[in-house]
This record gives C-alpha cells, sequence and structure tokens, in this order.
C-alpha cells in the first residue's frame, strides 16, 4: 500500500458524498441510534434509505432457502417503523428483506444497489452477543469495499429534523498517510463542511515507529517521523483551508488507539473518521487493529475506511479486475 507525502482531495464543496445509504437491521435486535443517524444522515445528504432486514445470521444455506411467510411477514414488521420515519420527513425508502449471513447479505446487497455509505450498529457488549456478533462486525468493517459508520448504542441529541444541522460539531481525522488514512480524510473534511463542524487533525507516533526502521536511533526515527506528521498536517490544514472548514492539528506521541481516545475525550469530539489496514493471523486474534480498538470503546459514531474501499477509490479498475479473479477462484 502506497505511503503518499500529501492527502488528495480531489471533489469540491459541493460533492454529495452519500446518494444510496444502507441500514441493516437483525431480527428485532433495532438499535434507534442507528436509525435515527441513518435518518439524519439521508435527510442531510438527499439520499436514498435502504432498510434491510436480515434473519437468522446464522442459518446455513440450505436453511436460508427455506424463510417461511409467517418470518417474511416478521421482518417486513420490523422494516415498517423506520419506513414510517422516513415517509414522514419525505425521504425517499427502500425497504427489503433476506436472509442468511450478515456480513455476505449485506456486501451482496450493497454491490447491487450502489451503496456509498454503511450505518452499522456497535456489536452488543454481553459476553455472549460480543462473541457471536463480533467476527460479523469485524468482517464488514474490514472487507465491505464502502465507509461503515458504527454507531454505538447510544441517545442520539434529536438528530433528526431542525437539529440534524448540528449533529456534527468536531470531526476527528487520525492520519498516518496511507491510502486508507487518505480516503477517510476526504470522508472527515467533507462532512465537516457539510456540518459546519471543526475538522481536528492526529498524528500519533509510537513504539511500533522505531521497529518499523532497523538500524536508527529512537532519536532519528522520532525525527522523520516528527518531519511526515508535521507535513500531513500541515497538508490537512491547507486542504481545509480550501473549504473554509475551521482546523486544529495535534501531533503526539503514544499509542495510537489511546492517544485517539484521550484526544475525543479532551475535545468533545462527536465523529471519528479513520482509515484501517487490519490485521491478519496471530496479531488480528490477540491485538486487533486499532480501529477495532477505538470502535470498541468509544462512545461516538466512527467512521471507517479500509483497504478495499481506498483501492476500489484510487483504482478502481484494477480493484474491480482482482476482485472478479478471486471470486471466480473461490477467495472472496
Amino acid at each position: 500500500m502506497n505511503s503518499p507525502s500529501h492527502l488528495e482531495v480531489r471533489e469540491g464543496a459541493d460533492i454529495n458524498l452519500y446518494n444510496q445509504i444502507l441500514i441493516p437491521l437483525y431480527g428485532a435486535d433495532i438499535r434507534d441510534s442507528v436509525v435515527q443517524y441513518g435518518l439524519s444522515l439521508a435527510e442531510t445528504y438527499d439520499a436514498a434509505l435502504h432498510v434491510l432486514s436480515i434473519q437468522d445470521e446464522e442459518r446455513t444455506e440450505v436453511e436460508s432457502d427455506q424463510v417461511t411467510k409467517q418470518e417474511e411477514w416478521d421482518a417486513a414488521a420490523v422494516i415498517e417503523p423506520v419506513v414510517d420515519q422516513a415517509h414522514s420527513l419525505g425521504l425517499n425508502v427502500i425497504p427489503a428483506v433476506d436472509s442468511g449471513h450478515s456480513s455476505g447479505v449485506i456486501r451482496e446487497y450493497a454491490e447491487e444497489n450502489d451503496i456509498d455509505l454503511l450505518v452499522h450498529q456497535k456489536p452488543t457488549q454481553t459476553r455472549l452477543a460480543r462473541i457471536l456478533r463480533r467476527d460479523v462486525s469485524s468482517h464488514i468493517i474490514q472487507n465491505i469495499s464502502l465507509p461503515v459508520l458504527t454507531i454505538p448504542d447510544m441517545d442520539p441529541s434529536d438528530p433528526v429534523g431542525e437539529l440534524s444541522t448540528s449533529q456534527f460539531t468536531d470531526i476527528l481525522v487520525p492520519t498516518d498517510g496511507y491510502d486508507e488514512a487518505s480516503v477517510a480524510f476526504k470522508h472527515g473534511l467533507q462532512i465537516a463542511k457539510r456540518y459546519d463542524a471543526t475538522l481536528h487533525g492526529l498524528f500519533v507516533i509510537s513504539e511500533q515507529s522505531y521497529s518499523s526502521r532497523p538500524g536508527f536511533t529512537w532519536e532519528e526515527v522520532t525525527d522523520s517521523w516528527e518531519q511526515r506528521g508535521t507535513r500531513l498536517l500541515e497538508d490537512i490544514t491547507e486542504k481545509a483551508a480550501t473549504l473554509d472548514v475551521p482546523v486544529r492539528t495535534t501531533l503526539s506521541f503514544g499509542q495510537p488507539q489511546q492517544e485517539i481516545l484521550k484526544y475525543t475525550e479532551v475535545t468533545d469530539i462527536d465523529l471519528v473518521t479513520m482509515g484501517t489496514r487490519g490485521l491478519t493471523g496471530i496479531r488480528r486474534l490477540l491485538q486487533g487493529s486499532v480501529a477495532a480498538q477505538v470502535i470498541e470503546e468509544a462512545d461516538y459514531p466512527v467512521l471507517t475506511v479500509n483497504r478495499r474501499t481506498a483501492e476500489l477509490k484510487k483504482h478502481p479498475y484494477t480493484f474491480l479486475r482482482k476482485t472478479n479473479q478471486n471470486r471466480k477462484s473461490g477467495l472472496y
């Protein structure tokens, strides 16, 4: 993955990032905060709102073909209150019902309907539900080729209707200069412009930066990363200025997830947009990604952009060709 020295923002101030927004609902487990944020974003961006009810995500493929009429009616009943709220706001709403494994159902629906934002619920915090749902949420965040806005179970301050323009006031964009962070920055900047919010740029120098430069002293590595962080933060300031977005930037030292969480607490951040490269193998099992850890602890929405989304944004034809090849070989 490339590590650019600057962050690209090719869109103008009038860009409409989100035209098709998807809210997946899992059976009767409906989070009002997820629905309210989805409705508010659809209203703000004048986007079509897709409400997808997914039944029995633990079904096998054989069982998923045996959905009864009663289950279909139950799924439709789950969607109905959300559809009514959307209609009351004058939104274009598209209800849908499906069954099967959640991540696969969402991925297929998103591709078929050109979804450009997924508004998703944070995994529940009971031990059993967390174990059952965590892999699904992690898979969605790391593998679905679109931005994912994860909403905690909270009581939003009436984000729907007249107060929607004040939903986001301070937006944090942690950056490391990689493609995922570059695309996440674009989302954070455009959302800040749309909501008249302040944009906060954060670059964290961690001990892992030292391990990535064998043969150099800690002072040499620190100086190199400070220079890089300063350039990236200056670039954030310049890009924000082109859209007349107020901006604050900070360079800090420590563990990225801890520094991000500490910053959000002291500055009352109400949205974080960040890239996630993800980890594999034993590192993912023991450590988890920085984004996953932030989502786990956060009591505010977190918008993530993964590697697949960044590749699709920057190299669409290469990405689609690679995806088709992987599907034919059974890798995806």
